[in-house]
């Protein structure tokens, strides 16, 4: 028999139920969209509408890249802002990240309404919030889109942005994410240089020094008299994605009592009813769905940097955002681990109430409907590249070619002419979005 406990329960839930049907229409049409979409997946488990988009800017696209829609308003504007970027489109990005600096800010209070329809539904319904590497790389874009403006006061503001969010992380930094904050610690110190904030750029030099002893040598000589510095940022692949991977038991009685009861469900069996109690006599099918993090294969070989075809790097840093992210996934295990059980045990009241009110059908359908719309919050800002490496070098003054070189000298990729000004470092990037040997 239901005791009294779980009968007000079930009447709680099902006026909850009410409340969030009516959520359901003013903002589940995009949730169901995500919902669906996750269904569609690519390679490795990412989703075809993510393969699509990063297949159209490594074959140059930028149009189709441009107009992408997503129904989030700050993965529209991370998309757009990155893609202008690549598109050579430098004011208008940093302009659109400036504006995801701010809405990715103002998502640290979580929404409400968002989180009480994930309850019935999936994380998906929730507003997508950039995870921490995420967030680090909206000032990394802008700083670099001021950079290639030659607006370095502008881009000085966007590397303290980015050293403030580095420092707010550093308290709980772990060992995988070391590579990836001295690199960007690296190229905040290189534009503080180019800006003339020698103070600032020390200590960002000191910082990335610290977290990365071997690779950088931040009390680098200077050059001799009438050379420069070029330092030019390589990018290759793109950056770990994360696909839905998802748990489906049938639940006898004490299953089911044990999730009501704790919240957990605990050895999930094909059970039958005790006592001869025939409440619950069909069972319940629980679906949980979680995010893994997939790597990509690394692209081979190592990058050289030529001027003028001469192989003259005197400092590397590099680093690999899978490790960051990663790191990343680790820290949200245990919000994602609790929304899931929350959200398990409120499907099955939901599924309960429909099944004592409308009769066995109709709860084993409410029970179908509730797995199929259990699906795993995969989003992420799945552009930025997979690795990251610094090569620097001192250059004369003047106009100099620049080239990378793949693995052997056999394999080169044009940059471009730079100028190169005595005394001072000058800063190029480039993208690699395939591995050459396969392209």
């Amino acid at each position: 028999m239901r005791t009294p406990t779980s009968a007000r329960l079930i009447r709680s839930m099902s006026c909850s139920a009410a409340i969030l049907a009516a959520l359901l229409g003013a903002s589940g049409c995009a949730t169901l969209r995500a919902t669906l979409g996750a269904y569609e997946t690519g390679p490795h488990g990412i989703a075809r509408p993510q393969q699509q988009l990063r297949d159209a800017l490594a074959r140059a696209d930028f149009p189709v890249a441009l107009g992408w829609h997503e129904d989030d308003d700050l993965l529209r504007e991370l998309g757009v802002g990155v893609s202008s970027y690549y598109a050579a489109q430098f004011a208008r990005s940093a302009a659109v990240l400036d504006s995801a600096a701010l809405l990715a800010d103002d998502r640290i209070t979580n929404s409400v309404s968002g989180n009480a329809l994930s309850l019935i539904t999936n994380d998906l319904a929730r507003p997508y919030q950039p995870r921490r590497t995420e967030r680090l790389f909206i000032p990394y874009y802008g700083m670099l889109a001021y950079a290639r403006l030659e607006q370095w006061e502008d881009a000085a503001v966007e590397a303290r942005r980015l050293s403030a969010l580095l420092a707010q992380y550093a308290a709980d930094r772990t060992d995988a994410e070391r590579a990836t904050h001295a690199t960007l610690h690296y190229l905040a110190g290189a534009v503080f240089e180019r800006a003339g904030e020698r103070g600032e750029a020390q200590i960002a030099y000191r910082l990335a020094r610290t977290l990365l002893p071997q690779q950088v040598d931040s009390a680098r000589g200077n050059g001799a008299k009438g050379e420069g510095d070029v330092l030019v940022v390589v990018e290759r692949g793109f950056v770990a994605h994360r696909a839905t991977a998802s748990i489906n038991v049938f639940l006898g009685d004490s299953d089911r009592d044990s999730l009501m009861s704790e919240g957990v469900p605990r050895h999930p069996h094909r059970g039958h009813d005790r006592d001869g109690d025939d409440d619950d006599d069909s069972g319940y099918w629980l679906s949980v769905a979680f995010p893994s993090v997939r790597r990509a294969e690394r692209a081979a070989g190592e990058p050289m940097l030529l001027v003028d075809g001469v192989n003259v790097v005197n400092a590397r840093v590099a680093s690999l955002l899978d490790d960051a992210t990663v790191a990343d996934a680790g820290r949200e295990r245990t919000a994602l681990l609790a929304r899931a059980v929350a959200r398990a045990a409120a499907k099955y009241v939901v599924t309960k109430a429909v099944k004592d009110k409308k009769g066995e059908v109709a709860g084993s359908i409410a029970n179908i409907g509730a797995s199929l719309l259990e699906r795993a919050d995969i989003r992420s800002w799945h552009l930025l590249p997979q690795e990251i490496t610094l090569l620097r070098a001192h250059a004369p003054a003047g106009q100099r070619q620049l080239q990378l070189a793949i693995g052997s000298e056999a394999s080169r990729i044009e940059i471009g002419p730079v100028n190169v000004r005595a005394g001072m470092v000058t800063i190029a990037a480039v993208r690699l979005w395939r591995d050459p040997a396969t392209r």
